[in-house]
């Protein structure tokens, strides 16, 4: 029997969820990473992936002027990285400097792969939707691609703590 509560009673009970890092290019050249847990397929053929986005972020102000983006998959070798890329402004810093993060080139897109992510998907960007206090940012993947040791990928187990899931062991 399911019983009404307040939302934040029912927020961790989503525990353990998927975390991601979007990438962007910013104005200067370089490219701001952050964290996003709301990152979702939304078809199949064409392959498109959706990541929504508060209208306070630095990245909300660079997707108004990009046309492509990546969405990284982080591997457990990352926790730090998705704090960092979380909690940290690219208007302020190079994130991935600070951190010496390992990138390459992506394949079909102007931006960069995160070397030691579990996977990287390139996307082109194909539309936006207003969604209260986020803008849901679409994009077809273009390309796709996973780490050649396939690294298992960082989940967000609790409020500001990660763990790993390996899918060998299933």
């Amino acid at each position: 029997m399911q019983i009404e509560v307040p939302y934040e009673e029912t927020r961790t009970t989503l525990y353990p969820e998927p975390v991601h890092i979007v990438i962007v290019k910013n104005g200067m050249g370089g490219y701001n990473p952050m964290s996003a847990a709301w990152v979702m397929f939304t078809s199949i053929e064409p392959r498109m992936l959706a990541v929504s986005i508060g209208y306070e972020r630095y990245t909300f102000e660079l997707f108004q002027h990009v046309e492509d983006f990546v969405i990284a998959i982080p591997s457990i070798k990352m926790a730090e990285e998705v704090k960092h890329f979380g909690s940290a402004s690219g208007r302020d810093l190079d994130k991935l400097a600070t951190l010496g993060t390992r990138t390459q080139a992506a394949s079909q897109i102007d931006n960069i792969l995160l070397s030691e992510a579990t996977a990287n998907y390139e996307c082109k960007r194909t539309g936006a939707l207003e969604t209260g206090d986020h803008v849901i940012f679409a994009g077809e993947v273009v390309a796709s691609h996973r780490h050649r040791d396939l690294l298992p990928r960082l989940f967000s187990v609790a409020p500001r703590s990660f763990g790993g899931v390996d899918p060998s062991s299933s």
